[in-house]
């Protein structure tokens, strides 16, 4: 067997897609990552790309290819079209195996843990840095469920014509660090972004719920003040959450505010930001009334927020 190409200890609990390709990492030879990697590079400009673009990208001979090819489709790494010619893509384990190989090569994961979150379009898990630091890690999955509807949700995905789904979940990946990046550097109460490689973002961990998920709010009022607040520094950085909604704000175990999901995030000088902003401002105070009683006036929210 080749070179391990992450710590030999990175373990995992269950097995969804990203903790079989956690598990498979410590089997794979260098040359099956060099067969990964030659197919990611040819789904750019084909729908399954051919042998001899593997050949190309790869650099090995056609028999090393072809055994290596048969090696990762028994790992269930890749899909096989037979016709009209014989063509591969990566399924969603051997992109993740990609992307995670990436990072514990950064030494920045040691070890996947438990699933702590499953949606339409991303997965999180708890996860260990080498240094013994908690983290969380976000695998984006757009496309899973429709390359069309996520092409009409998504303007920067629209605008890109043919994408394949590994890079549509690369673009949101990039785009939410970005953004939670300059979020963060403002003061804004979001996860500490950590690291991004492909469809992959690591992050500090998130310790709370869902603000959808909790029945009940010590102070209501002082909550919904304290998101506005968060808005109003993500405002004041240049930034548009353009997405909040009680399912992505979370209430931290110390009763703060955490804003998470940020790859719909925009610019002030975004065509749409003036709508986007009321939306999420609207989002939230139709929840605080509907649920808690909270009723706040949409002027006077926005008024506050633009400061």
């Amino acid at each position: 067997m080749g070179q391990s190409q992450i710590t030999p200890w990175l373990y995992v609990i269950w097995m969804s897609s990203a903790e079989r390709a956690a598990k498979l990492l410590l089997e794979l030879e260098p040359e099956e990552f060099r067969i990964l990697q030659a197919i990611e590079l040819g789904m750019a400009k084909f729908s399954y790309v051919p042998l001899e673009e593997v050949m190309k990208y790869s650099g090995l001979d056609e028999n090393e290819a072809v055994y290596r090819l048969r090696e990762l489709d028994r790992k269930d790494l890749l899909y096989r079209q037979p016709q009209p010619y014989t063509g591969f893509i990566l399924n969603y384990t051997g992109y993740d195996c990609l992307a995670l190989n990436a990072i514990a090569k950064a030494d920045m994961l040691n070890s996947l843990g438990r699933r702590l979150g499953v949606g339409k379009e991303a997965d999180i898990y708890d996860a260990l840095t080498d240094y013994g630091e908690q983290v969380a890690v976000k695998f984006h999955r757009l496309g899973r469920t429709s390359f069309r509807d996520t092409k009409k949700k998504r303007g920067y995905v629209a605008s890109l014509g043919r994408v394949t789904w590994h890079y549509q979940s690369r673009l949101a990946a990039e785009k939410e660090y970005k953004f939670m990046s300059l979020a963060h550097k403002a003061g804004v109460s979001v996860p500490e972004p950590i690291h991004q490689n492909r469809h992959v973002v690591v992050m500090s961990f998130i310790d709370g719920f869902n603000l959808v998920d909790v029945a009940t709010l010590d102070d209501p009022e002082g909550f919904l003040d304290d998101i506005l607040i968060n808005v109003r520094e993500t405002y004041r950085a240049g930034v548009i959450h353009g997405d909040l909604s009680s399912f992505n704000v979370v209430v931290q175990r110390n009763g703060e505010v955490l804003l998470i999901d940020w790859p719909q995030a925009v610019t002030l000088d975004h065509p749409n930001s003036d709508a986007l902003l009321e939306r999420d401002v609207l989002n939230i105070l139709r929840y605080f009334e509907r649920k808690f009683d909270v009723s706040r006036s949409l002027e006077d929210a926005l008024a506050y927020v633009k400061g």
